[in-house]
């Protein structure tokens, strides 16, 4: 079989979008018309089929989902063409499905399994307390195949009541005296059965010179027996109790305050640390001052002791909680844990990271030294899922993480309280926000869209409306997994000059304006929590999709914003021709247009001429294959013209192939330069559009023509326009470009067109006069 590709960009997306609109992009490329016709037996690319059923089984949004997934997978067994990560994946399907027997001829028949999910496997069907026989382990009983994924001393389940994780017992090792001494911390909330294995575990530790505080996050009286007995383990162990429950970073930040300890750990009240946890972690530590502090590998398990995961390849997992700091440094120079209640781990490991470098947190890549207990119950069960990371915790990340980067510039404080925004769902916070206008987009994408996104909250926020911003993903955006915020969004948000809520966050809103129809496309299959008494799409082109998806997420049927009257026109024939809705089509579009906006101030450019002794061409490119093509067969390919684009979403390798791009051009990524320092290298800005496109300005081109660009449209644009723009056919391009070029005067004239156009149409003010009219329209 040749060499299995990675993972397939479109299943990337689809999992991170978490939704079932997303399988169709998937099931198309694989050649099929739809993920049920898939299913159902079509045709399709066997890598791809195989790729559809991983997200289908990973999402497991639908009841039919998992069984869908094994038929995808079933027939590419059949017809041979089953790649060999797809082959891990069916033969864990088919043990959660509990269907033993297949699970054991798959391991059987499919020789190119990885290791690691044959292992777990075949140890889960040996499984004595989940119905195994305990004795097929290859030629071993399924106890020695269980000790052999941890280190030495061996573990064993003793005999009683319980379940088996909570009678684990290790084997006998050498115990370390040492000066220093390792306190710790363990917090719980009505503590069970389960904190009790977790204190054994750390009383069996071989690091002798241990502290164990047990913070309780103000449980009721009638867990008192649970923590004296506790307590009773050993007298190491200290009780303390929180007058109040303040989650478990407060309890945590508690304990640092009470540690005695030269270094502090930390352990989850329902996990399993082997024996040798402390002294492994310890030693880096204490072989080098540069290490503050280290992290070790746990294994993810039920209390049964089931490994398999399905979607996960690796038994062992990277174990947050087992971070240990060095006490005085932790508490002198990074500060406190975050106080909130999910995720504050994550963020001082990287917090860590910003203030001493990356090498002085150390990672103990080895056997894994705790067992992880995967529960429903758990803070972070519901935000995680292979592929998939719920919007709150992406928001949470992408917040610290541009409050690391001031830290490591040395612009913030690390030990001042919280200087970046958090989620309510992070903080544990419930209860209804009410807003006057919601603006729901993308918000990854930086440049125009999002500083024009930026300007007309502000001055949504100068009329007095209670304003703020939802994320939601264009799918093509997701294609190499998750964003964070563009970084001028985000440190606004960090600031408190803009409001960000999340999807799943209780919000009545007036109104909710989406900037674009196709982040409603593949929208999340969440349990929306806002509500709107308007829905609002911004676009000229009806989408039924989108339209079922802004009335699921925001409880009303949207209605349609064009930019301008050109926009209105197509929008009118398009609901005549197609009616969403009972009615007539004027009752399905807004009876004010929302037009593109930016400030000019933000876009202002020195212009006093060309910009080289050619004219430079340039274009931001966002439309995917098919603006590429079109560009390639539309732009001028000549020694005298520079060709300059902005490839903003990464599709322009995929769209030429193995040829590349013309020569000729020079096309940058993303990072490698702003949209405003790629504005400055134009003398002129090309709009391709699609011939159906709306002629009404959109983000990008109102930022060149504000940027002082030589726009060149399409004639069709003129009556929008005016003297703002020049137009020509493509055939025109070159001459029009040579011409205005050689002509400095009339070149810096046209430039200084397009800024004053902008002033008189298309400020953020204007923008907000409408939207704050729409929401008071009831």
């Amino acid at each position: 079989m040749p060499e299995t590709p990675g993972p397939d960009p479109l299943a990337v997306a689809a999992l991170q979008a978490r939704s079932i609109a997303a399988r169709g992009p998937l099931a198309r490329a694989a050649g099929a018309p739809s993920a049920e016709a898939v299913v159902a037996g079509a045709p399709a690319d066997p890598w791809l089929a195989g790729e559809l059923a991983r997200v289908i089984a990973l999402q497991d949004l639908r009841p039919d989902d998992q069984a869908d997934a094994l038929s995808i997978l079933a027939r590419l067994r059949r017809a041979g063409t089953i790649a060999p990560v797809h082959q891990g994946l069916h033969c864990q399907l088919a043990y959660a499905a509990g269907d033993r027997r297949l699970a054991a001829t798959l391991l059987d028949e499919y020789p190119e399994v990885a290791a690691p999910i044959r292992a777990g496997v075949r140890l889960d069907l040996a499984n004595p307390f989940t119905g195994g026989t305990g004795d097929n382990w290859i030629g071993e009983g399924w106890a020695t195949g269980f000790a052999a994924l941890l280190p030495h001393p061996a573990v064993r389940v003793g005999e009683g009541p319980g379940d088996a994780l909570d009678r684990l017992v290790a084997g006998a090792a050498q115990r370390t005296g040492h000066p220093r001494r390792i306190t710790t911390v363990v917090t719980t909330w009505r503590p069970d059965q389960a904190l009790l294995t977790a204190v054994r575990s750390l009383v069996g530790q071989t690091w002798t010179n241990h502290e164990i505080l047990v913070v309780d996050d103000g449980s009721p009286s009638g867990f008192d027996p649970v923590l004296r007995a506790v307590a009773a383990l050993d007298p190491r162990v200290r009780v303390i109790r929180m007058v109040a429950n303040g989650g478990t970073y407060v309890a945590r930040n508690a304990g640092l305050d009470a540690a005695t300890g030269d270094f502090v750990t930390f352990q989850d009240a329902d996990d399993w640390s082997h024996p040798l946890r402390l002294e492994k972690q310890v030693a880096p530590l204490l072989a080098d001052e540069a290490i503050f502090s280290t992290t070790s590998t746990g294994m993810r398990v039920t209390p049964d002791l089931v490994v398999t995961r399905p979607g996960v390849e690796q038994t062992r997992s990277y174990n947050l909680s087992s971070l240990m700091i060095r006490r005085v440094e932790a508490l002198n120079r990074v500060g406190y844990l975050d106080p909130v209640r999910k995720g504050a781990d994550a963020e001082y490991v990287e917090r860590a990271r910003a203030v001493f470098g990356r090498p002085a947190t150390q990672h103990l890549t080895g056997p894994p030294l705790a067992l992880i207990r995967l529960s429903t119950g758990s803070l972070s069960s519901a935000d995680y899922r292979p592929g998939w990371m719920h919007p709150a915790r992406r928001s949470y990340l992408s917040a610290f993480q541009s409050w690391h980067g001031r830290i490591r510039a040395g612009l913030a404080s690390p030990r001042e309280p919280r200087a970046f925004a958090a989620p309510r769902r992070i903080r544990g916070e419930t209860g209804a926000r009410a807003y006057d206008v919601v603006l729901a987009g993308d918000w990854t994408t930086a440049g125009g869209a999002g500083t024009a996104g930026i300007g007309q909250l502000r001055a949504l926020t100068g009329r007095r409306q209670r304003a703020a911003l939802l994320h939601l993903d264009m799918l093509g955006n997701l294609r190499q997994g998750p964003r964070n915020l563009d970084p001028a969004v985000q440190e606004l948000i960090n600031a408190g000059e803009l409001t960000q809520v999340e999807l799943t966050d209780d919000v009545r809103t007036r109104l909710v304006v989406v900037r674009s129809a196709r982040v409603l496309q593949h929208a999340p299959d969440l349990i929306s929590g806002v509500r709107a008494q308007r829905v609002v799409i911004e676009s000229a082109a009806v989408s039924r999709s989108a339209a079922a998806a802004g009335r699921r997420l925001f409880g009303r049927r949207p209605l349609w914003a064009p930019a301008g009257p050109d926009g209105r026109r197509l929008l009118t024939a398009a609901l005549a021709e197609d009616p969403l809705a009972a009615g007539a089509p004027a009752d399905l579009v807004t009876a004010v247009d929302l037009p593109g906006t930016v400030d000019p101030a933000v876009w202002r450019l020195d212009r006093r001429g060309p910009r080289a002794d050619r004219p430079v061409i340039g274009r931001h490119c966002r439309g995917g294959r098919a603006e590429w093509r079109r560009l390639r067969d539309e732009l001028p390919d000549s020694a005298r013209v520079d060709v300059r684009l902005l490839d903003s979403d990464g599709t322009a390798d995929r769209a030429f192939g193995r040829f590349g791009a013309p020569r000729s051009w020079l096309v940058y990524r993303p990072a490698e330069v702003t949209l405003r320092s790629f504005l400055y290298q134009v003398d002129f800005y090309l709009h391709l559009p699609r011939p159906d496109a709306p002629a009404d300005p959109d983000p990008d081109l109102l930022a060149a023509l504000a940027a002082g660009c030589v726009v060149l449209l399409p004639y069709r644009y003129a009556a929008t326009f005016g003297e703002a723009a020049v137009y020509c056919t493509a055939d025109e391009v070159a001459d029009t470009v040579r011409m205005l070029h050689g002509d400095r005067p009339a070149l810096r004239a046209q430039a200084a067109r397009g800024p004053e156009y902008v002033r008189r149409h298309h400020l953020h003010e204007i923008y907000a006069e409408r939207a704050a009219r729409l929401a008071t329209q009831g």
